[in-house]
């Protein structure tokens, strides 16, 4: 049984939460008032049933737009809500025994997704890794099976649950709504939602998953809204020494609102994000 256990929580896929058309979940707005209390009784469910099940430690990254977004006075004392500063999970080296996500959403371009996007809803189109799309329940469980941390629980959408566990095969899930369009959704009763959680998770602590690392060499792809952003983009990664180019194009000669990147190692994974 694992018996150090990570929050990690987004705002998007929590139950209750579709925000509103052609915004995201900004800070201040109504949906993300409803998806911070919602989150808390998320992972308060989790947390509970967790120290009832004999773990000896639950930490939380709120990770929604660089964090401060759970109120400490709403969640369990016992849960130990991280500083979000720094590179992305890098802080889970060593510390942790596994992973577990709440509210995360599905990835950009995904019919019928609530609120779907790949780290930014206004300037990224999508990500690739060897040519095939990749969210950030794949991102973030391909940084801590670097660590040696595997990531076990996922509570989301039932798109983003059905990404989770492409992502991660044999990871445990929870559908926390159905999503039907970008805003719009069937939620969950709470109390029902709750009980589920409380059961997967300690199911999933109990459960051992294989490790998903990412193989290197790799190659990112990483495609914008805008063609100013892919340029600066491709600047930012040759200035950072990482062979990355715009792809050839029959027809646009290079598409230059795509930039690829050979990747050798984690560290230069976490660059190109």
């Amino acid at each position: 049984m694992y018996k150090r256990i990570l929050l990690l929580c987004d705002l998007e896929g929590i139950n209750h939460v579709v925000g509103v058309p052609y915004e995201g979940l900004l800070s201040g707005t109504e949906q993300w008032e409803i998806a911070r209390r919602q989150a808390a009784r998320e992972l308060n469910a989790a947390a509970d049933a967790l120290f009832e099940a004999g773990v000896s430690e639950v930490a939380l990254w709120d990770n929604h737009g660089g964090g401060k977004n759970i109120d400490p006075a709403d969640l369990d004392e016992r849960i130990d809500l991280l500083d979000p500063k720094g590179l992305r999970l890098s802080f889970a080296a060593g510390k942790y025994d596994c992973v577990c996500y709440f509210g995360y959403h599905a990835m950009e371009g995904t019919l019928g997704g609530v609120l779907a996007h790949t780290m930014s809803s206004k300037t990224v189109q999508y990500y690739k890794l060897n040519g095939r799309y990749i969210g950030e329940i794949d991102m973030d469980s391909a940084i801590t099976a670097s660590h040696g941390i595997p990531s076990v629980f996922f509570a989301g959408g039932n798109l983003a649950c059905a990404q989770a566990e492409r992502a991660v095969p044999g990871i445990v899930t929870v559908v926390t709504k159905q999503e039907l369009s970008r805003n719009q959704a069937v939620f969950r009763d709470n109390d029902e939602l709750f009980a589920e959680i409380r059961q997967k998770i300690t199911e999933a602590v109990r459960t051992e998953v294989p490790l998903c690392p990412v193989t290197f060499p790799c190659v990112m792809e990483k495609s914008f809204k805008r063609m100013e952003d892919a340029a600066a983009y491709l600047a930012r990664l040759r200035s950072l020494g990482i062979e990355a180019e715009h792809p050839a194009d029959d027809i646009l000669g290079r598409d230059a609102h795509t930039v690829t990147a050979s990747v050798g190692d984690m560290e230069t994974y976490i660059k190109c994000i």
